[in-house]
């Protein structure tokens, strides 16, 4: 089955992801990718990223002191 969404969240600027789900509709993507609400359990920071069909890339940085970033 090929999926159309991916989200994945990377610890510490790993080379490879900590997790990653997959998934047919935008809908359980968006609502996994708006789940992640911290650090969890990095060192430093977690990246996590949904990634649309399109190619488009939606990223949110968790910070240990507790800054937000993203794209």
């Amino acid at each position: 089955m090929e999926y159309l969404y991916s989200v994945t969240c990377t610890y510490d600027g790993d080379k490879s992801p900590h997790w990653t789900g997959r998934f047919n509709n935008a809908l359980d993507a968006v609502d996994t990718y708006n789940k992640f609400v911290d650090w969890g359990l990095a060192n430093e920071y977690s990246t996590v990223n949904l990634s649309e069909p399109s190619g488009k890339m939606h990223t949110k940085i968790f910070y240990r002191d507790g800054n937000v970033g993203g794209k």
